[in-house]
């Protein structure tokens, strides 16, 4: 379903006012000049907005075959990957050349230092 843009209800309301000014331009001869610049702007207008919806709708048409296409070079790319770590073997500093980064061991945790033992009580102190 198109939805209708709000401006085409202005641009409406223009073909109503220049159809008004047509059926009476015996009486309002003095605006005959400024009618046909309405008429004239208002096919422009209409033929301009007829671009712009030929062109949102072309550019989502390709937004769409974009956003299929990046999944599948997505998709292509992890394959290519996992299929180069498969193949140098996973800590190999080859993998850097296809842009990922070689597993190099874990990294310790730092170790949190052991509290001190409690110190015997001198039994002569009392």
């Amino acid at each position: 379903m198109s939805r209708v843009p709000l401006y085409m209800h202005r641009v409406a309301g223009w073909e109503v006012t220049n159809t008004g000014l047509t059926a009476n331009q015996d009486q309002v001869e003095h605006l005959e000049r400024h009618r046909i610049q309405l008429e004239e702007k208002t096919v422009q207008f209409k033929s301009l907005s007829a671009q712009f919806n030929a062109l949102t709708t072309s550019k989502q048409e390709m937004n769409k075959e974009m956003r299929t296409l990046f999944r599948e070079v997505e998709t292509l790319v992890a394959y290519l990957r996992t299929a180069v770590r498969q193949h140098y073997g996973k800590d190999s500093e080859k993998l850097i050349e296809f842009g990922l980064q070689p597993f190099r061991g874990r990294t310790p945790s730092p170790k949190a230092p052991l509290p001190e033992a409690p110190k015997p009580s001198d039994p002569t102190a009392s």
